[in-house]
């Protein structure tokens, strides 16, 4: 084995080491409130998740795995009637039977459905809307976990000229909340899902997110979607363009969750990565019961948003 090599596994294990031992700080650090009338928000039971769910409709955009379908499954658990919105029906028709299958037997697994939309394009996200409106049911809550990151041996830009990730993290997610009027019911709750701005650099590269240059790498996409999508919502509160007034939204990064969603960013970081989430990670059971916590919290600005 090269020395180089052996240097570069040397540093990652001390790194994990490291990361092991500091564990409790790292969630802390991932889970903490940026918004101090909110603070931290209590992880809810599942009779007081049910209490609170039971008959309400939810929709998820970006449901058919990771946080997304964690927390699909704990609304459908809680009796609440589930629909998932994904890009790939065989991914959909998947997430809908693992979630039924964990449903108690007497519960009416009709409640738990699928429809495939994608909020990648403004073309795509138009026909999502389209349908949403088109069908007769109206939804309590909205969940919008979707996300992308850069695969390298295709084009970067999407067919609107933008970068992909952005064009999912920030266009689609806008077009989306602009239109909740067509698709969801009175005084609705909407739980924004993505990597936050607020705990990255705050540079934000306008070239990358118009296609007019690649990315260097994950995080320099990261800190422009993110950033971009904290600057979307401010715009979106701040002139009131969300087409209802009655929203109370909340905007909440993820966590460090136990997924393979970042594969493919390069061989060393594959594994560091891989190997650091299975530290520190979460299941994705385990994170859908906190943002469902979120979601349904009473510290929440009412009618406005909230970073938590």
């Amino acid at each position: 084995m090269s020395t180089s090599r052996s240097t570069i596994i040397a540093s990652s294990l001390a790194f994990l080491a490291i990361a092991a031992s500091i564990r409790p700080l790292f969630r802390m650090a991932m889970l903490s409130s940026p918004d101090p009338d909110v603070g931290e928000i209590p992880i809810l039971s599942e009779a007081e998740i049910t209490k609170r769910v039971a008959k309400k409709k939810a929709l998820l955009v970006g449901g058919t795995r990771g946080v997304g379908f964690g927390t699909a499954l704990a609304l459908a658990k809680a009796g609440a009637e589930v629909t998932i919105v994904g890009r790939s029906k065989s991914s959909g028709t998947t997430a809908v039977d693992l979630i039924r299958q964990q449903l108690p037997p007497t519960a009416d697994k009709d409640k738990v459905s699928y429809i495939t939309g994608d909020i990648g394009t403004v073309n795509t996200t138009k026909q999502l809307i389209e349908t949403l409106g088109k069908s007769p049911t109206r939804y309590d809550y909205l969940i919008v976990t979707a996300a992308t990151f850069p695969n390298w041996s295709q084009s970067l830009q999407n067919e609107d000229g933008v970068e992909k990730c952005f064009g999912i993290a920030v266009v689609g997610r806008f077009l989306l909340y602009n239109n909740l009027h067509r698709f969801m019911n009175s005084d609705v709750r909407v739980l924004n899902v993505l990597a936050a701005g607020t705990k990255l650099p705050k540079r934000f590269n306008k070239d990358v997110a118009t296609g007019q240059r690649d990315p260097s790498g994950l995080f320099e996409s990261m800190m422009t979607f993110a950033i971009g999508n904290d600057i979307m919502l401010d715009m979106l509160q701040r002139h009131r363009l969300i087409a209802k007034k009655d929203v109370t939204m909340v905007s909440t990064h993820p966590g460090g969750l136990k997924t393979d969603l970042h594969r493919g960013q390069g061989f060393w970081f594959d594994i560091i990565e891989g190997l650091a989430v299975m530290i520190v990670g979460i299941s994705e059971e385990t994170a859908g019961i906190r943002q469902t916590s979120i979601l349904l919290s009473d510290k929440l600005h009412l009618h406005s948003l909230s970073r938590v």
